[in-house]
């Protein structure tokens, strides 16, 4: 299965939606009921189902991806990876995910599942469904969700998955009503860190390519916040893995685990992560996701995929991290000296934060990336900075500490593998991404390029919270 699946591997970032045709609503679903499978009717408006508490397990493993367009099948195979060890005495998996469905009248609808897996299914048979679902294409067969019969509590059709309140619905329903001691807390689809694209609406944070809605920065700590505390925030989605995301999420997770790059669709191995969360309840979320980054890498090499890296941030260390930021920034602002940020800009390991590389090359995506490994930015700087005069010295000893707690304190692990899709070795980079200012601006200035962002930059809590709007601000001459 393997060799055939490492053929239809695509990017994130890809999107080719299915256009929905027909509309199909079952008549009946199989609910859920604590541990007891009980059949209610589902009609095609929200119904949402209250099981009976049964008391809290170790984990509670919960997963919202918006998957409307080619991501389908790669996140299908994710959930019957996730079946082959379903739910357990230890484990709950509640699993919300949407996805164009071919009926057996021909018709093509996107209804919005949501499951908790029971008991476990037969490898060989889940096995057997993923290869099926990759060799036909299209809209993916009802008979795919056979498998999940039995796991569904709740179907909608034309539900915008991109709405931050439909996510938080769902979140907040599977933590009250599977309650554990631990969260993990999974997102499956699109993303472009900071960039929030108000002109085209083709980028985002979890966007539904249907309705073009998705969730923004400011949504996202609305929706944290919402959630409440989860162990684990782990994201399969593209260059999330950022300075700015991570403020927004600082306060309701411990471990952060994302990559700052375009990710592969072969994402993190959830088979392992279940067998793991059953076979060590007692796990923490950082080392958990220590697990998951080390195989989404692992997964990137065995299917000789080229360069990807992913990294775990331990939240509890950012407050100190803003604080080793500033004495950073006001260290150059005091120097004045842009002769080296300059080498920093035009040097900086980055991110194709806008998608280039799909349609043209590794250098041009270079140049317009607004998006730069913070520690290989910061070492340049510093190696260019001369020390002849106390406040050289000071910019340098500043950056130096800088970059030693990235790498000491801040990033818990950080894993990777071949090069960056704008031409950079991944050993460059630290595992966080921020806002870079880029070679090549779009639109010729930061004001222009602003016009085509949903939300001003500077008004971000990473920008004001810490030092780096002002130091932004001074690099690009605003005032």
């Amino acid at each position: 299965m393997l060799k055939m699946l490492a053929s239809a591997v695509f990017l994130l970032m890809l999107s080719n939606p299915v256009k929905a045709s027909g509309l199909h609503s079952s008549a009946l679903n199989s609910v859920r009921t604590g541990d007891n499978p009980v059949v209610v009717p589902v009609s095609s408006a929200v119904a949402v189902h209250r099981p009976v508490h049964r008391g809290p397990k170790d984990w509670t493993v919960i997963y919202y991806s918006t998957t409307k367009d080619q991501l389908r099948y790669s996140m299908m195979w994710g959930l019957l990876d996730m079946k082959k060890t379903g739910s357990t005495g230890k484990v709950n998996v509640v699993i919300q995910a949407a996805l164009p469905i071919k009926h057996a009248d021909g018709s093509i609808s996107t209804p919005t599942v949501r499951m908790v897996l029971g008991a476990p299914g037969n490898p060989d048979e889940l096995d057997a469904k993923v290869e099926a679902m990759f060799k036909a294409g299209g809209a993916i067969d009802e008979s795919v969700l056979s498998a999940f019969a039995s796991d569904i509590v709740w179907q909608h059709n034309s539900t915008n998955t991109g709405d931050w309140h439909n996510v938080a619905d769902f979140t907040t329903w599977a933590k009250a009503n599977y309650p554990a001691s631990h969260y993990a807390f999974l997102i499956y689809g699109h993303g472009n860190g900071f960039f929030d694209s108000k002109k085209t609406q083709e980028k985002g944070t979890l966007i539904d390519v249907e309705t073009k809605d998705y969730v923004t920065l400011p949504e996202l700590r609305l929706l944290m916040a919402q959630t409440g505390h989860v162990d684990a925030f782990i994201m399969t989605s593209c260059i999330m893995q950022m300075g700015e995301v991570a403020w927004q999420v600082k306060d309701y997770t411990d471990a952060i685990v994302g990559s700052s790059e375009l990710m592969w669709s072969v994402g993190y191995d959830l088979d392992a992560m279940l067998k793991t969360l059953n076979s060590n309840p007692s796990i923490s979320g950082l080392e958990l996701g220590d697990m998951m980054a080390k195989g989404y890498v692992d997964r990137v090499k065995e299917y000789k995929l080229s360069g990807a890296h992913a990294s775990v941030i331990q939240t509890s260390k950012l407050q100190n991290f803003g604080g080793k930021l500033d004495a950073w920034v006001d260290a150059e602002l005091a120097l004045n000296d842009k002769g080296p940020i300059a080498k920093g800009v035009a040097g900086a390991a980055r991110f194709d934060i806008f998608g280039v590389t799909l349609a043209t090359t590794a250098a041009v995506a270079s140049s317009v990336s607004m998006s730069g490994d913070l520690y290989d930015f910061v070492s340049i700087v510093t190696a260019n900075t001369p020390q002849d005069t106390p406040a050289q010295q000071l910019a340098r000893q500043t950056g130096q500490d800088l970059m030693n707690y990235i790498s000491g304190e801040l990033v818990y692990k950080y894993y990777f593998t071949g090069m960056t899709n704008t031409g950079f070795d991944f050993s460059r980079a630290h595992g966080l991404s921020v806002h870079v200012p880029p070679v090549r601006v779009i639109g010729g200035s930061w004001a222009a390029f602003s016009q085509y962002m949903q939300e001003d930059y500077f008004t971000l809590p990473f920008a004001n919270d810490t030092k780096w709007g002002a130091f932004l601000n001074w690099v690009y001459g605003r005032k």
